[in-house]
């Protein structure tokens, strides 16, 4: 079953799409996961990827939850004004809408989050005891204003932007896209190298080898902080593989690794026909 849903954050609605496993027994319970998009991502994201790799982990037996943030998608709130705190609170709600539904095992819930999602899933997941396991893909794991400022320097001079952004004004971060000072300011306030140790559920980290947005080193860096307070956390290279994984067989790689990672929990996923 796929169903629209709306729930609420800060008085503004957010859209998203439950997937539930057809087969569901009655009364039965079912892990769950919520699907975090990345910077002018939304919960389709590039070529439907989350689509894709909702189906499959709602065929494998998940209750799958993916939303667009404030701002994004089909959400109330305009893009300028998004912050990553305010998509932390965003997040933290979604837990909790997909927790209340009546077929979820709420002991058996995660978050998989992808590039700046990943970022919002790895702080959530340092502090929130309520998830069970985190997948990061593509995540941004270090400082990211010194590269994302060099990143739009060619849409306003460096040396002017301080100027439009403390007037109010949103400046320009790639066509179509706009942010204000309050984006700025607040990017780096918890910077996931620095908080990924309290993580202590399993941790799935997703990268690709060629990856020109976010290095693979910083992934590397990752986990060489959690490698040894789970058994279960593993670093999985895409070979070739680039930000958003846009080829087909990256693609399957990615949800096939996702697919044999949960299976590995042993997260109860029994409760179908």
């Amino acid at each position: 079953m796929i169903k629209p849903v709306i729930f609420e954050n800060q008085g503004e609605r957010l859209v998203g799409i439950l997937h539930v496993p057809d087969k569901l027994k009655r009364g039965g319970k079912a892990p769950g996961v919520v699907m975090l998009h990345g910077l002018t991502g939304n919960k389709i994201e590039n070529h439907r990827l989350f689509v894709l790799a909702a189906r499959d982990l709602c065929d494998l037996g998940f209750v799958v939850l993916r939303f667009d943030f404030r701002g994004s998608g089909d959400s109330d709130g305009d893009f300028e004004d998004m912050t990553i705190p305010g998509e932390i609170s965003d997040a933290e709600k979604a837990l909790t809408f997909l927790m209340e539904q009546r077929w979820v095992n709420r002991k058996a819930v995660g978050i998989l989050g992808l590039s700046m999602g990943g970022r919002v899933a790895a702080v959530l997941s340092s502090r929130d005891h309520r998830v069970k396991f985190v997948i990061l893909c593509s995540a941004n794991f270090d400082q990211l204003l010194p590269r994302l400022l060099s990143g739009i320097g060619g849409y306003i001079p460096l040396k002017g932007m301080e100027e439009v952004l403390n007037s109010g004004e949103a400046v320009k971060i790639k066509d179509g896209w706009y942010l204000k000072n309050s984006f700025f300011k607040t990017l780096d306030e918890t910077v996931p190298l620095d908080v990924i140790d309290k993580i202590k559920v399993p941790i799935l980290i997703v990268h690709g080898e060629m990856d020109q947005v976010i290095p693979l080193d910083e992934a590397v860096r990752g986990f060489e902080i959690v490698k040894n307070l789970n058994k279960k956390n593993e670093l999985y290279v895409i070979e070739g593989g680039g930000h958003v994984f846009t080829d087909r067989e990256h693609t399957h790689q990615v949800i096939r690794k996702t697919r044999d990672w949960l299976v590995s929990l042993n997260l109860g996923i029994s409760p179908v026909k």
